[in-house]
């Protein structure tokens, strides 16, 4: 799965049939996604550094995570094609990911196609149901960090105006940039790790599985 090695390949390495390739990676990917999933990918039981560790790192305050969006490129599928295109002409879902300080993910949905704004799937997830409507948050006063494409809310920050030149205005979103950039590390470290997420030639309900 790392490498997005070919069934053919990875069966003849192992002197395997494809077909034996196929069922042992879909059972593992079905454990990981039932199990290991829900039990790795949630804020952490401890949440008393969170805040703090984001303000070492990047300067912003109270900050319970970072959210951002990635595109993963797939095949073209055989079915609603047109709604898996980006805004780059490619064919992808776009998967939305919370990080911590530390770069693990605290939630991830890969359930939505890539013509799909940010700030639509985000809306979409259980997590911002969570915030949105149940007014839950993983420490009392913490909030998420976004960029402009999401919508300002008391517990989504997203970047002032860049036309603002006060001195205020330019340190507030200098702290946002520094901190909120730890969810693009995230995203790149995981796809350095596993480059198959730069392009997986599966069809979309194998790839939210991967994802």
């Amino acid at each position: 799965m790392g490498n997005g090695s070919q069934y053919h390949g990875v069966g003849v390495m192992h002197g395997i049939s494809k077909s034996s390739v196929c069922r042992v990676l879909h059972q593992v990917v079905e454990l990981i996604s039932s199990d290991l999933f829900l039990r790795l990918v949630r804020w952490p039981e401890d949440v008393s550094e969170i805040a703090r560790s984001f303000l070492r790192k990047g300067g912003f305050p109270c900050v319970g995570g970072c959210v951002d969006g990635t595109m993963i490129t797939i095949d073209a599928p055989t079915a609603f094609e047109e709604q898996f295109v980006n805004r780059h002409g490619k064919h992808a879902l776009n998967v939305m990911a919370i990080c911590g300080p530390n770069l693990a993910f605290y939630a991830v949905n890969a359930q939505w196609p890539g013509s799909l704004h940010d700030a639509r799937v985000f809306r979409n997830t259980a997590v911002y149901r969570k915030f949105e409507t149940e007014n839950w948050r993983p420490f009392p006063g913490a909030v998420i960090l976004g960029d402009s494409a999401y919508p300002l809310k008391d517990w989504l920050i997203t970047p002032l105006n860049r036309d603002l030149e006060e001195p205020a205005a330019l340190a507030f979103n200098r702290a946002h940039r520094q901190t909120r950039r730890l969810i693009e590390n995230a995203f790149g470290m995981l796809k350095e790790k596993f480059p198959c997420l730069n392009h997986i030639g599966l069809n979309p309900i194998s790839v939210q599985e991967l994802c």
